[in-house]
């Protein structure tokens, strides 16, 4: 009996259980099927796999052997069956993206709406994660392509990087908030009040407010009021003494209404720098290919605009100089 694929994965999943039970439910069998399906693989091989003795199921000898190459054996399938699908284009096709929530707010979850209403076909998985994260999906093949801050990989091995979007960024907070009413503030006047964000890349860290906290591991800068999603960014902001970081258009209906304000702050660092995230081993299917197109024609209008709303709302006020180390 030849070797099959379904049974190296059964295989793998005892292994990684420990307990026939626990890896049944994992590959959606009933717990004989798996037990018959392993027993089928030791049969055809002419070897015993596991040892059953023991409350915890261990592999034997010829398990450790067949476990080791079963995992890249499975890999190596998984890209063979996704280069297949690759060639089948879009109404049939598939695709994962991670991204950072700057990035899918500007430009990335309406690249994915005017891809789904060209093919309406097409199934697509959505992850919004931090920065950090996005490149982790990327390098462990769970995403087909990574959409988020680039400026720390541009010379990452393995990695193809495109920059896409570079928008300037405003602080932002309440109306009637302590820092409005001046023409001007300091680095020393946004130290005062807490900075309400994601994690901010160690390389332009030290340039913000120095109430937030430097992770040690990693020299992200990590603020004392720590969101994933801009959403509760705005309300936090909204309905506190906290400021946050938004590029203009993210917050133009806030601004527009008079719930939200401006920071009177203007600094040449204070932008946005994100783009596509690919392995540079990997192929990009037909559909990945085609988000990135309705990206860039997006970002072009958000560019546009970002730059005369900047300019309007802080018309008078001049650019700061950047803070020290």
């Amino acid at each position: 009996m030849p070797l099959k694929i379904r049974q190296l994965a059964h295989a793998l999943a005892v292994w990684r259980h420990g307990n026939f039970r626990r890896a049944a439910a994992e590959q959606n069998l009933s717990q004989p099927a798996l037990s018959r399906s392993i027993q089928n693989l030791e049969e055809s091989l002419g070897v015993l796999l596991f040892d059953r003795q023991t409350s915890e199921i261990t592999p034997t000898a010829f398990g450790e052997a067949l476990l080791q190459r079963a995992e890249t054996i499975l890999i190596e399938a998984a890209e063979l069956e996704r280069e297949m699908k690759l060639m089948k284009g879009l109404d049939v096709g598939r695709l994962s993206v991670a991204m950072g929530v700057y990035a899918a707010e500007l430009s990335g979850n309406r690249a994915v709406a005017g891809l789904l209403k060209s093919h309406p076909g097409l199934q697509i998985r959505l992850q919004l994660r931090n920065w950090r994260d996005v490149e982790r999906l990327v390098r462990d093949r769970q995403v087909d392509i990574g959409f988020g801050e680039i400026g720390h990989l541009m010379t990452a091995p393995g990695l193809r990087v495109e920059p896409v979007g570079r928008h300037e960024v405003l602080f932002f907070c309440r109306a009637g908030h302590p820092l409005l009413g001046r023409s001007a503030i300091s680095e020393d006047d946004l130290d005062t009040y807490p900075f309400a964000g994601v994690p901010i890349p160690s390389r332009v860290a030290h340039l913000f407010p120095r109430n937030c906290r430097i992770d040690e591991t990693s020299g992200d800068l990590i603020p004392p009021i720590l969101v994933e999603d801009l959403t509760a960014m705005r309300t936090i902001v909204a309905g506190t003494d906290a400021f946050g970081l938004a590029s203009p258009v993210q917050i133009e209906p806030w601004l527009r209404s008079g719930e939200l304000a401006v920071v009177p702050f203007r600094a040449s660092w204070l932008r946005l720098d994100y783009g596509f995230i690919f392995l540079a081993s990997r192929s990009l299917s037909p559909a990945a290919e085609a988000f990135t197109t309705l990206v860039r024609g997006i970002e072009r209008a958000v560019e546009e605009q970002n730059r005369i709303l900047a300019d309007e709302v802080l018309r008078e006020v001049k650019p700061g100089a950047v803070p020290s180390a």
